[in-house]
């Protein structure tokens, strides 16, 4: 799970992402297009988010996620990319936003610190807002690792309480290769804050 640098280069090769396509239809507020991309990584998404007119507030704990993303979205106008150099565990306040991004990032968010992110994101969302994003299942080859997060059903619904739960798709495959392929538990998740939610 140290291979940030490998886990770029292959991210770089992928086309935009579907789920986030999905998740932009469902936005409710016309006018303010800010979103923030929680573990941006290599930029895919802050580069399709860019392309849709959106501002965009990249945050990741590793340096290189942040000079790729800034490399990949040269030439942007002023203004239009911020970046945050922050662990998750570290952050405070997350800004008003009308969509917030989560690809593979929320699960390295240590289980004790999780609540206080998840608290943070909902109370950034503005109404009609959407949360999209992946959580890892229970069922994760990864869940030996205590410093990870994994979910059920039930939690995420749970968590979900009192937003519109637009999107909740569980899937469960082998990844990797032969001897070094690992079950892959993951949960997609598009969820909206509601218009008259104060």
């Amino acid at each position: 799970m140290n291979g940030w640098s490998n886990y770029y280069r292959r991210s770089e090769k992928r086309g935009s992402s579907p789920l986030l396509s999905e998740a932009l239809r469902h936005v409710l507020e016309e006018g303010c297009r800010q979103a923030v991309d929680l573990g941006c990584g290599a930029g895919i998404e802050v580069q399709q988010l860019i392309r849709a007119g959106w501002q965009v507030l990249a945050i990741d704990r590793e340096p290189e996620a942040i000079t790729r993303t800034t490399s990949a979205c040269s030439g942007t106008d002023e203004g239009v990319l911020t970046t945050w150099l922050v662990d998750f565990e570290q952050l405070s306040e997350l800004p008003a936003s009308n969509l917030i991004h989560a690809g593979l990032a929320l699960p390295f968010c240590r289980p004790e610190h999780f609540r206080q992110l998840w608290d943070q994101i909902r109370q950034a969302l503005v109404p009609g807002g959407v949360y999209v994003g992946h959580f890892f299942g229970n069922r994760h080859g990864w869940s030996p690792h205590s410093h990870l997060t994994f979910h059920t059903e039930q939690e995420i619904r749970s968590l979900c309480h009192g937003l519109d739960v637009l999107l909740l798709r569980e899937s469960e495959s082998q990844m990797g290769e032969d001897s070094d392929s690992i079950n892959w538990h993951r949960f997609d998740l598009i969820a909206r804050r509601p218009v008259d939610q104060a």
